[in-house]
C-alpha cells in the first residue's frame, strides 16, 4: 500500500493450473507407475478439471487476459490484490 500514493499499483495472478508444456514436467515428477508421459500429462489435466467448476484448466490467454487488464486505465483504482485466474477452484 505504500506506492499507492505514488500511483503506483500492484496486484498479483495467481494462476491454477495453466495448459503449458510445463503440465506434462509437473504430471511426470509427480505421477507413479508405467504410464507414457502423455497418458501421464492427460491424468493429471482430466483429475484437475473435475475440480474447477468452470470444467477446464486455464490457457495462457485467460492469464494473459487478466495481466492486459490489470495493467490498463479500467482497472487504475485496483491495489492490493491477489486475482486467482483458476476457474473458480
Amino acid at each position: 500500500m505504500e506506492l499507492a500514493s505514488h500511483k503506483i499499483n500492484v496486484n498479483a495472478i495467481c494462476p491454477g493450473l495453466v495448459d503449458t508444456e510445463r503440465v506434462g514436467h509437473i504430471a511426470t515428477a509427480t505421477i507413479a507407475g508405467e504410464l507414457s508421459d502423455q497418458e501421464k500429462r492427460t491424468l493429471l489435466v482430466d483429475k484437475t478439471t473435475a475440480s474447477v467448476p468452470m470444467g477446464r484448466i486455464a490457457n495462457v490467454d485467460d492469464v494473459a487476459k487478466t495481466a492486459a487488464f490489470l495493467s490498463s486505465s479500467e482497472a487504475d483504482y485496483l491495489t492490493g490484490l491477489s486475482v486467482r485466474v483458476s476457474g473458480g477452484v
